[in-house]
């Protein structure tokens, strides 16, 4: 039998053929299953507390020779609670003395009101009873700011309101009784916003 040139190309190719179909057919038994896209749903953007001033700070914390102050943004599963937590370091060589009676909270209403301290414990503390808290040289103090104004009684207790900090920029006015034998008080006037 003669093979011409063109009979060896169309054996080889007819060769090629059934070797390219035969493998396209294992790799379809083969192949894995398609996976279901699963789209994801937006997430919302995390909401974070600024400090415009005295000074402007993204993370809201404040430094001076007396203080070191850090905020936190008061946010819950709830959303925004009317509180404002916050560390105080001593930075001085000389007791700090909050005077929580002198302090206020200015909502984004622009309603001045006065304010409660949680305490440690997450208790309220009523600031009208004339309490103050003493800081050592070196010292810190974990608390929680709430305005008077947001607070109601609930049959197991106490209860704050949501979403009224973050409805625009708020201030509050911290006063500290600083100073050796010569006791001063100094006001400190922090503005904030939540976006």
């Amino acid at each position: 039998m003669i093979v011409t040139d063109t009979g060896k190309l169309a054996i080889i190719a007819a060769i090629f053929g059934v070797l390219l179909l035969g493998g396209l057919s294992i790799n379809q038994q083969h192949a894995p299953a398609p996976q279901p896209v699963v789209e994801q749903a937006p997430v919302a953007p995390q909401l974070s507390l600024e400090m415009l001033g005295p000074v402007y700070s993204e993370k809201a914390v404040y430094t001076d020779d007396l203080i070191r102050m850090s905020f936190k943004t008061p946010l819950t599963d709830n959303g925004i609670e009317s509180a404002l937590p916050f560390w105080l370091h001593n930075a001085s060589g000389n007791v700090i003395t909050v005077l929580w009676d002198r302090c206020s909270l200015q909502l984004p209403s622009g309603n001045t009101v006065n304010i409660v301290n949680k305490g440690p414990d997450g208790v309220l503390k009523h600031a009208l009873t004339d309490q103050t808290i003493s800081i050592a040289p070196g010292g810190d103090l974990f608390d929680t700011i709430v305005p008077v104004s947001e607070v109601s009684k609930t049959d197991t207790g106490w209860a704050l309101t949501t979403g009224v900090l973050n409805k625009g920029p708020f201030q509050l006015v911290l006063a500290l009784e600083v100073g050796g034998n010569a006791q001063q008080i100094k006001y400190y006037t922090f503005q904030f916003i939540i976006r």
